[in-house]
């Protein structure tokens, strides 16, 4: 599984599915180097994460619940909330569980804005990549994050939603999650953004975005 990653949620698997795509210009980040891929996966509808419309695709799924197959992967959509008062504040959210054939697992927590319950954490555990929010605000904070993190015991973490310098979002930067993991940190950056470990014989490692 090779993943590249630009910036706030987005992130591109195999070069073929794209989870939660920005346009750059509305969070100041740059603009995701994509022009084509197979499938775009969006966790909910608003405008940091659905900026599907400057993509070239073959197909789209928001918000989605359920199971699929999709050429090698498996995709599941689980239901979740953007806040602790299911949805009432901020809507729903769709966590996305995607598997290859050979067994590799990514799992990508969206906007998530509360702790799992058991039956979601079962479908979670053993991801080989977790994308998870640190940012707090609007998501889960650093220390709910730590605690999904070690329910779910993933190799590789890519935190996500947080706030880097030239950021528009008023998030939480990531350094007291930093400081806290006990993973080895592995810096990138938005020029140098591929993620090509070898999942089944990697450290546990976190990636996180110089800045």
């Amino acid at each position: 599984m090779v993943l590249k990653y630009f910036g706030h949620s987005c992130v591109l698997i195999d070069d073929k599915i794209l989870i939660d795509p920005h346009d750059g210009g509305s969070i100041g980040l740059p603009k995701p180097d994509i022009k084509k891929v197979d499938l775009i996966l969006i966790t909910h509808d608003h405008y940091d994460h659905n900026a599907y419309q400057i993509f070239e695709y073959k197909d789209l799924k928001m918000n989605f619940y359920g199971s699929l197959n999709y050429v090698n992967y498996t995709i599941k959509g689980i239901k979740s909330y953007h806040d602790k008062y299911n949805g009432k504040l901020r809507g729903q959210n769709s966590i996305y569980v995607i598997q290859k054939n050979d067994g590799e697992k990514i799992v990508h927590l969206g906007d998530i804005g509360h702790l799992p319950d058991e039956s979601i954490y079962k479908e979670l555990y053993g991801a080989n990549v977790l994308l998870i929010p640190i940012g707090g605000v609007i998501t889960i904070n650093y220390k709910e994050a730590l605690e999904i993190i070690d329910k779910v015991s993933p190799k590789i973490i890519i935190p996500i939603h947080y706030w880097i310098k030239g950021h528009y979002m008023p998030l939480d930067p990531p350094e007291e999650f930093l400081s806290n993991i006990k993973y080895e940190v592995r810096g990138i950056d938005l020029k140098n953004n591929l993620i090509d470990e070898k999942i089944e014989e990697s450290k546990k490692l976190v990636y996180i975005l110089s800045y």
